[in-house]
């Protein structure tokens, strides 16, 4: 066979491969063409891109933006005040502080007398005072009673000491009969002073309290001293004291039963 006839017969080979590959269906169908997932700025929108075509074109498909999605920015957050997140006292009490001596923890601070009587409850714990107890929301009304009760005490020995204030009556069971012979073997002489200060930190033992009695625990810090009428008082270091006191509820009110010292009130 002569080179030409060779190169013909090749050709008609070749026509007869592709003619075979193209006698079923030409037709392409459902092509599509999903884009990228949406960006966060709009996620509610889905773009699809659907052919169908008898014949295959070529097709140009736009490159991805690169361009940051759009955000808006957060709106800015009022300013509120400051919020107590914990247990607090009546605002009957006495003028809320933002301090007292010898107070290192958050928590209600009231100041009970302006010559320096003070009540304190913790909302956490004093790593460096293990006498520091926080107490619970249910026990305000207790250590409210015996704050009250505290500071009429300190209101009649820095005065006229005597029990005629009829807040005695109020909140002590026997009146404040308790100290009338204190009272009275003072009254010539001596009146009592807060010194530096005299910080009340009480607290009720959970096991201690029921509906109708309560026990309060106060490592209290004070540099209370009798002076004479008329002198000064030593202004030094407040020192811990430990006191326990007995409540009783009567007629929807706690009163003051009896009150006496307890080191084991301070660890």
């Amino acid at each position: 066979m002569s080179t030409a006839h060779a190169r013909r017969a090749v050709a008609i080979a070749l026509a007869a491969i592709v003619a075979g590959a193209c006698a079923g269906d030409n037709e392409v169908a459902d092509l599509t063409t999903v884009a990228p997932p949406p960006s966060a700025a709009a996620a509610d929108t889905t773009i699809e891109s659907t052919m169908a075509a008898t014949t295959i074109e070529p097709t140009t498909t736009e490159p991805a933006s690169t361009e940051p999605a759009a955000t808006t920015a957060p709106a800015a957050e009022p300013d509120l005040p400051d919020q107590p997140d914990g247990p607090t006292f009546s605002d009957a009490l006495g003028v809320r502080v933002d301090t007292a001596p010898g107070v290192h923890t958050r928590g209600d601070t009231r100041q009970l007398l302006p010559e320096g009587l003070y009540v304190h409850v913790a909302w956490e714990a004093d790593p460096n005072d293990p006498s520091v107890f926080t107490v619970q929301p249910d026990d305000i009304e207790i250590l409210e009673a015996y704050a009250n009760a505290v500071a009429t005490y300190y209101g009649a020995s820095t005065g006229d000491l005597t029990t005629t204030d009829p807040r005695f009556d109020q909140l002590y069971v026997d009146g404040g009969a308790l100290f009338d012979a204190t009272f009275e073997a003072n009254r010539p002489y001596y009146v009592e002073s807060l010194g530096a200060g005299v910080v009340l930190r009480p607290y009720v033992p959970a096991d201690r309290r029921d509906v109708e009695r309560a026990t309060v625990l106060d490592c209290y810090l004070q540099n209370q001293q009798w002076v004479q009428i008329g002198g000064e008082p030593v202004l030094g270091e407040l020192a811990a004291t430990g006191a326990v006191t007995v409540l009783i509820k009567r007629d929807g009110r706690w009163l003051v039963e009896s009150i006496g010292s307890e080191p084991q009130a301070c660890l």
